[in-house]
């Protein structure tokens, strides 16, 4: 399994990088108006949102061919959590494309959302 790339500091994204955690429900709602909820997972999912700026062209590299090689969102790889430090195996890329903008020579940017999956 691939693992997300590192800058060149030894970061995985810079700050702010908000993390947002959820769990998916479904609703089945009945012809009186009541409802009932189920988990449709077993556990809460977590999502990062990777913000990379000022990035010199050797990190940009590295963060376009491990996309590319992840075909976009399609492959799982190891993601380093930048508030735990521990290694979160099936994660997806959240996003077909990814978009960076470039500023001048050394200097680009660019962000995504990485996805913790189920596998």
């Amino acid at each position: 399994m691939a693992t997300f790339p590192q800058l060149s500091s030894g970061a995985v994204t810079q700050y702010p990088t908000p993390l947002a955690s959820g769990q998916g429900v479904m609703v089945v709602r009945f012809l009186d108006g009541s409802d009932q909820r189920c988990l449709l997972q077993g556990r809460a999912l977590r999502q990062w949102l990777i913000n990379l700026n000022l990035l010199n062209e050797t990190e940009v590299q590295q963060v376009e061919a491990f996309f590319v090689a992840q075909q976009g969102n399609y492959s799982v790889f190891s993601f380093p959590d930048p508030f735990t430090a521990t290694n979160v195996p099936n994660c997806r890329i959240g996003s077909p494309l990814l978009q960076t903008n470039y500023v001048s020579p050394d200097i680009t940017g660019t962000a995504f959302w990485v996805i913790e999956t189920n596998g």
